[in-house]
């Protein structure tokens, strides 16, 4: 019976970390209050240090709507996998009062917070995301989000530079206490951050005037490369329906610096392997992710050196690509290419061969890659 007990108890130690979504009470000291948090574990959280943190208030309706967004987000490698925290607040507490009015209550005069509206903030600082941190593994790159009058609340962090580094405000209202706080912290901004806004054609008067307004302001602003602004006004949505449309474009803003390299993003550059190091420099500093370097960015940087005919960058990028991925056949390819170019034709067989035995059984055209073998074997005959 021991022995059962033992392997009942790891078999559902285990289960709870292979599980994408728990819901949890968080019993807090600050606000002498339990709440309730829902939490999304990423599928290599045994494997990982630590992932970026996305916190949402509102987390009945906004929680699986974020993770619903990012997985789409996560297949294409737009964003990174990262620990995703919903804080229920779309009930009646004790005080017979919505719960979100309580914990996000502000002076919109003054720009100040107010009764309960300051304990949650520190029950967000020094409570829940240090708990975060402790058993989810969040990392030093936090983003907090809200909707409507929690989509207000987040400003709040972002004033005293507290502990997030971007946000995503879906709809807020913001008086002009707010804004020109806003518009006064964002101009002055230099640190990495990244700040989104939406609202839409149907959106709450109030709000998409006051919205309408600061962007007004804001996009005539030149920030400092380190604060990435976006700004978003859906045509034909509502109040409700801006939420879906938000997210994905509110997600790959935060994350601009991770997605893989595109050609757009790329065409002015004139090292193209120092661009590419030093995007993953930034990944580091930025989102705190140690990330290998994608082969698909290498094959981006791989393309253009060679549509650009640039042999002196293809051959770093070829040697690079060989040194940190030896099982990789692009890396030999690039380098025969160089070498038939210097028309050294018996080292550019020689390289593409190596390349060749790299490729896989599941690499459908092998017989389209074998054709180059075959025509530089001609070459070299013709050479005799």
């Amino acid at each position: 019976m021991k022995k059962i007990l033992i392997i009942l108890i790891l078999t559902v130690s285990k289960t709870l970390f292979c599980q994408k979504t728990l819901v949890e009470t968080f019993e807090s000291k600050i606000l002498n209050e339990k709440r309730t948090i829902r939490i999304h574990i990423p599928k290599s959280f045994e494997k990982t240090e630590n992932f970026p943190l996305i916190l949402t208030l509102d987390g009945e309706y906004m929680f699986y709507n974020l993770i619903g967004n990012s997985e789409l987000l996560l297949a294409t490698e737009k964003i990174p996998e990262s620990v995703i925290v919903g804080i229920d607040q779309n009930y009646f507490d004790s005080t017979k009062i919505w719960a979100r009015n309580n914990d996000c209550s502000y002076n919109s005069k003054n720009a100040e917070l107010k009764g309960k509206g300051i304990k949650f903030k520190e029950f967000i600082e020094k409570e829940l995301v240090p708990y975060l941190t402790d058993k989810y593994k969040a990392g030093n790159y936090k983003v907090l989000a809200g909707h409507s009058f929690t989509a207000t609340y987040p400003n709040f962090f972002l004033f005293d530079n507290s502990v997030f580094n971007s946000y995503i405000l879906l709809s807020p209202y913001l008086p002009e206490s707010i804004s020109q706080k806003i518009i006064d912290k964002l101009s002055n901004n230099n640190k990495f951050l990244s700040y989104y806004i939406s609202t839409s054609e149907y959106d709450l008067s109030e709000h998409l005037k006051t919205i309408k307004k600061i962007d007004s302001t804001l996009t005539k602003i030149v920030f400092n490369p380190k604060t990435e602004y976006t700004f978003n006004n859906f045509k034909g949505e509502t109040h409700y329906s801006l939420i879906n449309r938000s997210f994905p474009i509110a997600l790959k803003a935060i994350f601009k610096d991770y997605q893989i390299i595109t050609d757009k993003e790329i065409e002015a550059e004139k090292d193209l392997l120092v661009y590419l190091k030093n995007k993953y420099t930034k990944i580091k500093k930025h989102y705190g992710i140690n990330l290998s370097i994608r082969e698909d960015d290498l094959d981006a940087i791989y393309w253009l050196a060679e549509e650009r005919e640039d042999w002196n960058s293809l051959k770093e990028i070829g040697e690079f690509s060989v040194n940190i991925y030896p099982e990789y056949s692009d890396g030999y390819f690039m380098l025969s290419a160089v070498e038939e170019q210097n028309k050294n034709y018996e080292k550019a067989l020689n390289l593409y061969q190596k390349g060749y035995e790299k490729l896989t059984d599941d690499v459908l055209n092998k017989k389209d890659f074998y054709r180059h073998i075959e025509r530089l074997k001609k070459i070299i005959e013709n050479e005799k």
